[in-house]
């Protein structure tokens, strides 16, 4: 797939240093950019196993909870739409709700 047709997201603490990489690559030519793989690192600092995490938008809307600001949501609606790349500081939280580590989504 070439990587004009994909979308990385990548979500860590410290400016994605490359051991620690926590990403899912979603496939943007389907509905809701589809997530079609997240790296074990993901699924660790989200709690989900990789089959529960596939599939779902890569927005990562299951991921969303009470101190999710709207605006960083709109924020990456719009360069997930338009086909951007921006950086976007999010509140995301895992599966057993609490917040995941500081989460950036390009």
């Amino acid at each position: 797939m070439a990587a004009s047709q994909s979308v990385l997201i990548e979500t860590d603490s410290q400016n994605f240093p490359q051991p620690d990489r926590k990403f899912v690559i979603a496939n943007a030519r389907v509905e809701n950019c589809a997530i079609i793989f997240c790296n074990d690192g993901f699924c660790g600092m989200c709690g989900y196993t990789r089959a529960e995490v596939m599939q779902k938008p890569c927005a990562c809307n299951f991921l969303y909870g009470p101190r999710t600001k709207r605006l960083a949501v709109v924020q990456m609606a719009q360069a997930l739409l338009g086909s951007e790349e921006r950086k976007v500081e999010i509140a995301l939280y895992s599966k057993d709700g609490r917040t995941a580590p500081r989460s950036s989504c390009l």
